[in-house]
């Protein structure tokens, strides 16, 4: 456990709740937790379901396939693009544990994982756990925020088992052209 990078986000709230305890009027800009109440639609929502019996146990190991069938639906919709619920759909408890999960999946010791710079800094703790090394991929203003692929090494290229990128990205908040995607 003493390889896993230090937890980026509660490092970060601790100084802002310093600065808060200080008197110091903070915005905090460093989660994504939303600042509006939930919709009533949403909640109404949530309710009905709760009140279903079959939610009152753990899921099946797999998710809900009614719930894989929707993604899938939704992204044919706003994507135009095909997916197999049952073998391209993953349902996770949330974005952190599909990063963890995806490059201890993908990676074994010694491999590479190139991961943008500045970038989101929960990549990093599934690559520890995995044993790959980071490759960092610069992502500068000059290059409209997109991976200079140039500042890599060819070793780092040619070994690479997984690459991270999202866009709009985060944290700069550039989008990619369709001819880079």
């Amino acid at each position: 456990m003493t390889g896993l990078p230090t937890q980026f986000f509660a490092k970060l709230v601790a100084k802002a709740n310093k600065q808060i305890a200080a008197g110091h009027d903070v915005i905090n800009l460093g989660q994504g937790n939303p600042d509006r109440p939930t919709p009533p639609h949403i909640v109404k929502s949530l309710q009905e379901a709760a009140e279903n019996p079959l939610y009152h146990k753990y899921p099946p190991f797999n998710g809900f396939l009614f719930l894989k069938e929707a993604v899938a639906k939704r992204y044919k919709e706003d994507y135009g693009v095909d997916l197999d619920p049952e073998k391209e759909v993953a349902i996770l408890f949330g974005g952190k544990t599909g990063l963890v999960e995806i490059a201890q999946c993908l990676l074994n010791p010694g491999d590479v994982c190139l991961v943008p710079d500045p970038g989101y800094p929960d990549y990093w703790s599934g690559v520890a756990l995995s044993g790959a090394r980071m490759a960092f991929m610069p992502l500068r203003e000059s290059n409209a925020f997109l991976p200079d692929y140039s500042a890599l090494s060819q070793d780092d290229v040619n070994r690479a088992k997984l690459m991270f990128i999202n866009y709009p990205n985060n944290p700069t908040g550039a989008s990619a052209p369709a001819s880079f995607l």
